[in-house]
């Protein structure tokens, strides 16, 4: 039998107040770059700001102090847990060059029972991505005439993650078993922007790395619908974001009853607003 945590009402309550203040944030944030925009022709670097919340579950095993627990969620407990993880990404760029970044923090695990044990698995997860991009170019999609027509931009990206961990084991009979990690993972990957017409965007991003310089091996795969429109300014310089992420991580730290692994696959939907500016 599965207990449920008490708090998950308390826990809607702080989601919703987070809401509302992203929202205002945002709404100061746009109405201070609408007052200080400049001419086309005075513009050099474009900047992208887009802070999201992601519905995160978990599927996977952690080992900390040689003791293995299965910390899978299905996507019918992530309302009742209500794991959730704040996400904020940025990019800037001039010409075909750019720099990205991405900061993540989330608090995940929920109580099961394993016959007559009981198992609290919990993990609080940072992550913070930085690097750099390379246009490859824009392509039409179709012969439409006009700069309006369905086209697709991709760029190449590089960089790095570093991955912070703190999980702890507490199973009702036996010790705690707790482990605090922390690695650098190299990461190589593409994305692409798809728009579909003045207001509607498909966006996709995949990434590989690690190669045993941190994790043996990770990926991360992002898609998602936005629709363009205007936020404070005279264009449709703001679109909102809906779509699924995943992240899969596989580091192994020590032996024994000193082994620390986590093979985990993070994934969940996403809803979020990038302004451009």
């Amino acid at each position: 039998m599965r207990h449920r945590k008490p708090c998950s009402a308390l826990r809607r309550t702080k989601f919703f107040v987070i809401l509302a203040t992203m929202v205002l944030s945002l709404a100061g944030l746009a109405q201070l770059v609408s007052a200080e925009e400049k001419p086309d022709e005075d513009r050099e670097w474009e900047f992208r700001v887009a802070p999201y919340f992601w519905f995160v579950s978990m599927d996977g095993n952690v080992t900390a102090k040689g003791q293995k627990s299965d910390v899978d969620t299905d996507f019918n407990d992530i309302w009742d847990e209500l794991n959730i993880a704040g996400m904020v990404t940025f990019d800037a760029r001039k010409d075909n060059w750019g720099f990205l970044g991405d900061v993540i923090y989330a608090d995940l695990g929920k109580s099961k029972s394993v016959g007559s044990i009981d198992i609290d698995p919990t993990v609080k997860l940072a992550w913070v991505s930085a690097g750099g991009f390379y246009r490859l170019g824009t392509w039409k999609l179709s012969d439409a005439a006009g700069k309006d027509g369905p086209a697709v931009t991709v760029d190449s990206v590089f960089g790095a993650r570093y991955t912070h961990l703190d999980v702890n084991l507490d199973i009702k009979g036996f010790p705690n078993r707790s482990g605090d990690k922390n690695w650098l993972d190299p990461l190589v990957g593409a994305r692409a922007l798809f728009d579909l017409s003045e207001h509607w965007t498909l966006s996709l991003l995949g990434n590989v790395g690690g190669f045993g310089v941190g994790s043996d091996f990770t990926w991360e795969t992002l898609g998602g619908i936005g629709y363009r429109f205007r936020f404070f300014s005279k264009e449709n310089n703001a679109r909102a974001v809906g779509g699924y992420r995943a992240v899969y991580q596989n580091y192994t730290d020590g032996s024994g009853n000193d082994k620390f692994e986590w093979d985990v696959t993070l994934h969940g939907p996403i809803l979020g607003l990038v302004i451009e500016f």
